[in-house]
């Protein structure tokens, strides 16, 4: 399951590249790190029983870095979006930096994956919350649908969150990569539809 999600991100990000304006692009990368992490999370779970603990905790910490800079991209989107063109506070970014560097150093020490998602977590409702205004405010249909990955993609950490197993061989991690790739297809129809938009009102303006 993580294997067909990174390759679902891998085509998403490729077919986002012909777009060139900053909200496409950070969408894509965001896309694109979470898929990278997840090739790492499947090498980790492949491999760990087989090449020991040092070689997991090494492959585990590159899965959550990468994590990491896909929660950057996921909150930084959306703020672009949200200010359309308008200067941005620079101070938002610098926070976000902030935030980056402090989730690296706690990784490094740490490798807790549990603050991960918690900060996924609250970097999914800021982007839910400014794509959802942006649905009510202009009838934004990509919006919506992301609006409506996001809500699929909680249920993800939920259900890895309490463990939650139909089988053995089907347990809460594949259970929750499968909600991802739904709510991965989900959010890649709206980014898609708001970058037309984009595109249109830049041709509108023009």
């Amino acid at each position: 399951t993580n294997v067909l999600f990174s390759i679902l991100c891998i085509n998403y990000y490729l077919s986002l590249r012909k777009f060139k304006h900053l909200y496409a692009l950070q969408m894509r990368l965001f896309i694109l790190l979470t898929g990278l992490s997840a090739i790492f999370g499947a090498i980790a779970h492949g491999v760990h029983y087989q090449l020991g603990c040092v070689f997991f905790s090494i492959v585990f910490f590159f899965m959550n870095t990468l994590n990491i800079f896909s929660i950057y991209y996921c909150f930084r989107a959306p703020l672009t979006y949200c200010y359309r063109g308008e200067e941005m506070s620079r101070k938002y970014l610098y926070v976000a930096f902030v935030w980056v560097a402090a989730l690296i150093i706690y990784s490094i020490l740490n490798g807790n994956f549990l603050v991960i998602k918690l900060h996924a977590g609250l970097a999914l409702l800021f982007s839910l919350v400014v794509h959802y205004k942006a649905y009510r405010e202009n009838n934004e249909v990509g919006s919506r649908l992301i609006v409506i990955g996001i809500t699929i993609s909680f249920g993800a950490i939920i259900v890895h969150s309490l463990k939650f197993s139909l089988h053995d061989w089907f347990n809460y991690k594949d259970a929750s990569h499968l909600i991802m790739i739904i709510s991965l297809m989900v959010i890649y129809k709206g980014i898609k539809q708001n970058v037309l938009n984009l595109d249109s009102r830049k041709l509108a303006l023009a």
